[in-house]
């Protein structure tokens, strides 16, 4: 039986040490603050201020590493609070390593949660195999316990058959190896397969994989680089060719369509230091935020 879920838990989360650019820890204040959410629903884990600037030190493979640890560790504690609380929880960061704690959260009481992975990248690289030793390239491979390192999960494992990416279109050739390794190479719906079948065929695979696979629950980890950079520029690592704003839309509505209740969700790799003036890319992401909360309603 479902367990029922109310409300809803925002967390800001102003954490880039797993990238190797400054200023994705400047997003979660800035969009929270433009979408004035209620201050009650909110908390904002403080980590980087322009105070105490990183040195991309690297240990066991990975740069930033006792960074990453501390902030797996505090996201996951505060979503795994709110999910006992019964709320759902939307996570503002930050780089798309803050989905290292959010999963893992969602897991402790959920092992047979699905991810759907919006994003240029598939994000599975271990450390052994990554070419930048950055841990926003690892957190799938991490909470899949596929990594050497204390970046592991420590709870349930992730089920790889529960994992689908849309909109990738940049995997390094150590990730296309661990896909295939976990056949699962049919659950990677990339930019060329989304624009071949349309969206909607495409979420309505992911619907009926899920549904067999007795998926009552769902984590979407929404990264805006898996839009194309002509539409969202702020951002570390923009890849041409990718989704645009009608596929965006309909991606969403298909989500609140006979899915599994979303129960938590990343938003990631906003960076204001990159956008224009006008913060062109910032007012779109708060358009999409909007939309998706309102999914969430």
């Amino acid at each position: 039986m479902r367990r029922r879920i109310e409300n809803i838990k925002y967390i800001g989360v102003p954490f880039r040490s797993g990238a190797n650019r400054e200023g994705a820890q400047y997003a979660p204040k800035w969009l929270m603050e433009h979408l004035s959410l209620p201050e009650d629903v909110c908390s904002f884990i403080q980590f980087q201020t322009e105070e105490s600037p990183l040195t991309d030190s690297e240990t066991y493979g990975i740069k930033n590493y006792d960074a990453v640890l501390r902030m797996i560790n505090a996201v996951r504690t505060e979503v795994v609070t709110s999910l006992a609380d019964r709320k759902r929880v939307v996570v503002f960061g930050g780089d798309h390593s803050i989905a290292m704690g959010s999963i893992s959260g969602a897991l402790k009481n959920y092992l047979n949660l699905g991810v759907i992975w919006f994003d240029a990248h598939t994000d599975i690289n271990t450390e052994e195999s990554s070419p930048s030793s950055n841990a926003h390239g690892m957190p799938l491979a991490a909470l899949m316990g596929l990594c050497k390192s204390g970046i592991n999960n420590k709870g349930g494992k992730l089920k790889p058959e529960n994992v689908f990416w849309v909109g990738a279109r940049d995997i390094d050739a150590g990730e296309g190896e661990i896909i295939r390794s976990r056949g699962i190479e049919d659950h990677v719906y990339t930019y060329d397969r989304v624009r071949q079948m349309g969206m909607s065929a495409v979420m309505n695979d992911i619907r009926t994989i899920l549904k067999a696979n007795s998926v009552e629950y769902l984590h979407l980890s929404f990264d805006v680089d898996g839009m194309d950079p002509t539409i969202v520029f702020a951002t570390g690592t923009p890849v041409m060719s990718g989704l645009n704003e009608r596929e965006c839309d309909e991606f969403i509505k298909e989500l609140g369509t006979d899915m599994p209740q979303i129960l938590s969700m990343d938003f990631v790799e906003y960076n204001p230091l990159m956008d224009d003036d006008s913060y062109t890319t910032g007012m779109w992401c708060l358009s999409v935020c909007e939309k998706l909360i309102n999914m969430l309603k």
